[in-house]
């Protein structure tokens, strides 16, 4: 998610300044994104990958194209995902082990995040899991990936409304970055970080996203954004790009654009005026053409305690008299998926 979409209204891009790169600076030039993500981490312990819009079909073939590399599990140790709540690490390690674990106890690890909605009901989630796991049947026991659950561990029967939530919310990134500390850092392990592309945003900043957490800690993350801005329109010559591409953003002609010409952004002193470059250090290009999204599947809408487990929460953080109606909103989205 983006991290302060929820903060208040948008800032118009008419608000911004064209943006347009100065003279004297290069194209970004695109490179075979598998093969430099990997390369990074000769530099960086630490590969902070923006997953774009949660539900996007693109970005999540990318992911399991990544993890499928066989130079994949010689490089990086740990897979940090938005996901999954840390409630169910134990649980999550064993599956992805290859131990059996009913798929009952299974989904909890990302049924019972933070998030009260169906994020991460898609199905695509459960696939990549699946797909680490199954990566980790050709490697020895020392080798073997580990995926860690950054999502707090919420208790969802002490949640009875928004405030209960908050409490839990506020928490998101300042969790995550415990686990690296305790899970990855002193133990010398790389880490690719899976999170919407809003938690990487923040540098220059005094906010606690992840990523300024992260430098904090004196530990050095490179931060890739995946497509929400119109890469063409920014630099016409990525129309000629083979997707996926990877591109540095530093000195390039779109790295000196304006973060809120990819971004929507909140109505926050400076935030018109930040480049691109300031916040994120690479690019990963999928499409030219706008995200696939994808939604949660039409089964979970026939599924009675699914459908009671999730409207409670949603009809838990509604306000009353509020402009929004999550849990009517689901009613009518299971409607339409289940005609």
């Amino acid at each position: 998610m983006q991290r302060w979409a929820a903060i208040g209204g948008i800032v118009s891009l008419a608000l911004v300044s064209a943006g347009a790169a100065p003279t004297n600076v290069t194209e970004a030039v695109p490179l075979q994104a598998i093969s430099a993500i990997l390369d990074l981490f000769k530099t960086y312990p630490v590969v902070g990958l923006g997953e774009g819009p949660h539900g996007n079909i693109e970005g999540m073939a990318f992911r399991l194209k990544l993890v499928r590399d066989p130079r994949f599990p010689t490089i990086v140790n740990d897979i940090l995902v938005e996901s999954g709540t840390a409630r169910y690490q134990d649980v999550m390690d064993r599956f992805i082990r290859g131990e059996k674990v009913a798929h009952q106890e299974l989904r909890r690890a990302w049924e019972d995040t933070t998030n009260p909605g169906t994020n991460w009901d898609k199905p695509m989630y459960e696939e990549f899991f699946t797909a680490v796991r199954d990566v980790n049947t050709k490697l020895p026991n020392d080798k073997k990936l580990r995926v860690l659950l950054g999502d707090p561990p919420i208790a969802w029967e002490s949640i009875h409304n928004r405030s209960d939530l908050r409490r839990w919310n506020m928490q998101r990134d300042l969790h995550a970055v415990a686990v690296l500390k305790r899970e990855s850092f002193p133990k010398g392990r790389k880490v690719l970080v899976i999170y919407g592309d809003g938690h990487f945003q923040g540098r220059g900043f005094k906010d606690n996203s992840l990523v300024n957490l992260i430098e904090r800690a004196n530990v050095k993350i490179f931060t890739l954004s995946t497509k929400y801005g119109d890469l063409i329109k920014l630099q016409p010559s990525v129309a000629s790009w083979k997707t996926p591409s990877f591109a540095f953003l530093k000195g390039t002609v779109l790295g000196k654009k304006y973060y809120a010409q990819y971004y929507p952004m909140p109505p926050a002193p400076g935030w018109n005026t930040v480049l691109m470059e300031n916040q994120f250090d690479g690019v990963l290009y999928l499409s030219p053409s706008p995200p696939t999204m994808t939604l949660m599947p039409a089964s979970l809408c026939r599924d009675a305690e699914y459908m009671k487990m999730r409207l409670a929460r949603l009809w838990a953080i509604t306000t009353p008299r509020g402009s929004s109606d999550p849990a009517g909103d689901l009613r009518k989205l299971c409607a339409d998926l289940t005609r």
